[in-house]
């Protein structure tokens, strides 16, 4: 297998790529838990009003930060981007930067809202439009992933399971 694409990344992709990693999906879904915490305690004599806040201030903050990224990373969308996968290696070439990694390293792949994400094992996340890539592409590169990175089982759901 041997995959490869080029194309212009947007500010709009980028930000969206962004909103959509695991780091800040995980950090919405504890504010909106702080959020329904402090709306529980409310009746209460003592109200948590600083997980309240909390929960309701730090979405507005990770959006700024979101819509910021771009601009610290301009460099970025100057020139195209240009991804190649192999059956041994995921190369990333930017206008910045190029970075050639084995598989071993990653530990999963996924597809959310219009991108492939990748994350290695050392919690380091990249990401590939799936505009980027053709039908045939996206099913052959869609195979792979399965085939490589298989889906690790959730540890809580059969905690006595030592597969």
């Amino acid at each position: 297998m041997d995959i490869s694409a080029t194309f212009h990344l947007t500010t709009r992709e980028y930000r969206g790529a962004i909103r959509n990693s695991p780091t800040i999906r995980g950090m919405l879904i504890i504010c909106a838990l702080m959020v329904v915490v402090g709306l529980i305690s409310l009746p209460s004599d003592r109200p948590a009003m600083i997980p309240f806040c909390v929960g309701l201030g730090l979405p507005v903050f990770l959006e700024v930060v979101v819509r910021l990224a771009p601009r610290r990373s301009a460099a970025l969308f100057a020139e195209p981007w240009t991804v190649r996968v192999t059956e041994e290696t995921f190369t990333l070439r930017t206008a910045v930067s190029k970075a050639e990694i084995g598989w071993d390293a990653y530990r999963e792949a996924w597809e959310r809202s219009g991108f492939w994400f990748v994350r290695q094992i050392s919690g380091a996340s990249s990401f590939i439009p799936k505009r980027a890539l053709d039908d045939a592409q996206q099913a052959e590169l869609a195979e792979f992933f399965a085939r490589r990175l298989p889906p690790h089982k959730i540890r809580w759901y059969r905690p006595r399971s030592w597969r």
